[in-house]
């Protein structure tokens, strides 16, 4: 088995202690979680778009290790949901709507995939800083912020693959 390392950042995920149930801030974290540009969406995005890289391994390779990235983040918000006092459905309490197999975008050649899956990365990292101004607990803020750093990483890795596209 190959490592992972080249498409991962090397830094620990800032530990988040115990909280005090909020409502509101469970709701922003739900959408993070499984609203429609979720890490729920992120992951299966990214494992419907790893079947058309089979003629590409080292894209494959990448995107597995990007995808259980995606599967750590998608843990780490769902535990938060849960220490703010909430059920970590699969649903955004923001929107009220249930997480839908409709939101991944679902592409079929290496470019568009490239493409779609670099705007979702982007749109994540918005997500997050949107995250850290609208909630006040630098432990989440912190937790935020390494996450963005992920994000960040698959943003570069992206532009690598697309850039070797010409």
């Amino acid at each position: 088995m190959q490592d992972c390392g080249r498409y991962l950042v090397d830094a620990p995920y800032p530990e988040v202690g115990k909280l005090a149930h909020n409502f509101e801030y469970a709701a922003l974290v739900s959408d993070a979680f499984a609203g429609a540009g979720s890490e729920a969406t992120a992951l299966s995005q990214y494992v419907a778009h790893n079947f058309y890289t089979l003629e590409h391994p080292e894209l494959h390779f990448a995107y597995e290790c990007i995808a259980s990235v995606e599967f750590l983040h998608l843990k780490l918000l769902g535990g938060l949901v849960l220490k703010l006092g909430q059920a970590p459905k699969f649903m955004s309490y923001v929107s009220n709507e249930y997480w839908s197999g409709e939101f991944p975008v679902y592409a079929y050649q290496i470019r568009p995939i490239l493409l779609a899956d670099l705007e979702a990365e982007k749109a994540a990292i918005a997500h997050y800083l949107r995250l850290i101004r609208q909630i006040d607990c630098p432990e989440m803020q912190a937790l935020f912020r390494r996450i963005i750093l992920d994000e960040r990483k698959h943003v570069e890795t992206i532009n690598e693959f697309l850039r070797a596209l010409g």
